[in-house]
């Protein structure tokens, strides 16, 4: 088959350039992410890194398709040597675009005939009508369950909605569940699971002190599982919007009980991401089988909602624009910034390190820094530094310290933690509530994607840790994201963050904060609503 040839010649390379950005090219694309699930598609992690045109004008109407970028062959010839470039292409033009690349020193070159495409383009037309009807189904069901919750509503019922968490470090849906509790429509309850609750034996620890924790904020709170941790059977709690905020509940941390693509054809769902998207993953973001069979996908920004009527299956459908709940959480009167120790009028340095040890992504660079981070506290006790470390990075460590990659185990984790935890100046906080952490401090460290952006509107620097052994790592951020990124400080070794922590930390020198104040007003202008947004919206749509 040529289809198989194809993929097979594909899967020879890790960088993939796709010459052309018009229906070849996309058809090409959607053919090796559709098709083959065995290559990777996220541009930062997966082998298609580029669109490409021999046009040295940047493209006007788009710079980037389905979080593919779009750029001048001129300017990816670092890829000459290593990498396979797919011309697709009307073959009208492949001998002129055969030249080019032969001038620029391309070695590995993949041209896609008119009957190569017609056979690929068959191939995902029938693939998709197949998806499609699937996803087709999942809507009409929701409309048979809507429809039956209107005339409980009618009735005068009120509409139960659980909010499932798996983590309360990431929750990030407090001013929706506050909004619901000064609706008289809604009766909102915090559902606690976990996404390790297969293969993980300690996972009800962590089940419990997630509990734990919402139950001392006053929020109602039913608990997923036993005592003995078995899964709880959730028709018979019955809710009738249940809320999630990943797009799958499985990965390195291990294996759930909890299937999206059962949740979603049972009950009413909403998925609200529990991270902003500042990192260029189209088809994690936008276009998981789970968020086109979603009820409700409310969105965080206006350039993330544009992006999805572009690209994702039937323009966005079940898309709404609402803004980040967890940035609603700015301003607000809080009494505790998930802190257990005394500040004692220091000034707050926040470290927040990745998860994505030589994983996927790889942001992480917590194993580069780990030890200097620690000897500036050490070395800095007039200030106070607090470690907000990602819930999954002990999980990660574990994995890659098993495989050999790392010479530093979870229990080696565990003593770091202790260690920091126990200096004067030093905190762990690893639980959620952490916007009000962000206010009061004065900086933050950290190589996180999320925290590009619910840092951003506290107006404080941000020294951000480039990882060194990721290529063109600036490509892999949204068009916002790097416009945030322009107004930190990127440091890409251990020496520019040494500058970095002189210059902005201990002589407060913050060349950027004007820049950094203009942006915030730009991009972030009508904070504080996204929750009471969410709940309108449905109350529309239910009464």
């Amino acid at each position: 088959m040529i289809e198989e040839k194809f993929i097979k010649e594909i899967k020879k390379y890790k960088d993939v350039i796709i010459y052309g950005y018009a229906d070849i090219a996309v058809t090409v694309l959607d053919y090796i992410i559709e098709i083959d699930t065995s290559i990777k598609i996220a541009n930062y992690s997966g082998r298609v890194k580029y669109f490409t045109t021999s046009e040295r004008i940047p493209i006007k109407k788009r710079d980037e398709i389905k979080g593919i970028k779009i750029r001048p062959i001129y300017d990816l010839t670092d890829y000459a040597a290593d990498s396979l470039v797919v011309v697709a292409t009307k073959e009208m033009h492949h001998k002129a675009i055969a030249k080019t690349l032969d001038e620029l020193g391309f070695k590995n070159i993949l041209f896609i005939s008119h009957e190569q495409y017609c056979l690929i383009r068959e191939s995902v037309e029938n693939f998709k009508t197949v998806v499609n009807n699937n996803i087709q189904n999942y809507h009409l069901n929701h409309q048979i369950k809507l429809d039956r919750l209107r005339e409980k509503v009618k009735r005068g019922g009120r509409v139960k909605a659980f909010f499932m968490t798996h983590d309360s470090a990431v929750f990030g849906c407090a001013s929706v569940y506050k909004a619901m509790e000064e609706s008289k429509l809604f009766d909102p309850y915090i559902y606690v699971v976990s996404r390790r609750d297969v293969e993980y034996p300690k996972f009800l620890e962590d089940v419990d002190r997630d509990v734990n924790f919402f139950e001392e904020r006053g929020y109602k709170v039913i608990k997923g599982y036993d005592d003995n941790g078995n899964p709880r059977d959730l028709h018979t709690l019955n809710p009738d919007i249940l809320f999630y905020d990943i797009p799958k509940l499985y990965g390195s941390a291990g294996s759930s009980y909890n299937r999206l693509d059962q949740l979603n054809w049972e009950y009413l769902t909403c998925y609200v991401p529990y991270g902003m998207m500042m990192v260029d993953s189209f088809y994690y973001h936008y276009h998981t089988k789970c968020i086109r069979e979603t009820w409700k996908f409310f969105v965080d920004t206006t350039s993330d909602f544009k992006r999805a009527l572009m690209d994702s299956d039937f323009n966005g459908f079940n898309t709404v624009l609402a803004g980040y709940p967890k940035l609603d959480e700015y301003g607000e009167s809080k009494t505790n910034a998930g802190s257990t120790k005394e500040y004692e009028g220091k000034k707050i340095v926040i470290y927040a390190p990745h998860h994505s040890l030589f994983a996927s992504n790889n942001f992480a660079t917590f194993d580069l820094y780990k030890d200097h981070m620690l000897e500036i506290v050490k070395q800095n006790p007039k200030f106070y530094f607090v470690i907000k470390p990602h819930p999954l990075l002990k999980f990660q460590i574990n994995a890659r310290f098993c495989e050999g990659k790392i010479d530093f185990s979870k229990e080696d984790y565990e003593k770091y933690l202790k260690e920091w935890d126990q200096l004067p100046n030093g905190e762990v906080v690893d639980q959620g509530d952490y916007i009000e952490l962000f206010e009061k401090s004065s900086c933050m460290i950290t190589d996180c994607g999320s925290f590009i952006g619910e840092y951003f509107p506290s107006g404080k620097p941000c020294i951000y840790l480039f990882n060194p052994r990721k290529e063109h790592q600036r490509d892999v951020y949204t068009p916002l994201a790097q416009k945030i990124l322009d107004t930190y400080y990127i440091a890409n070794s251990q020496d520019e963050l040494d500058k970095y922590v002189l210059e902005v930390i201990k002589n407060g020198n913050d060349i950027k904060a004007q820049a950094r104040n203009k942006a915030v007003s730009e991009e972030f202008p009508d904070i504080g609503h996204a929750g009471r947004t969410i709940v309108k919206y449905l109350e529309d749509v239910l009464i």
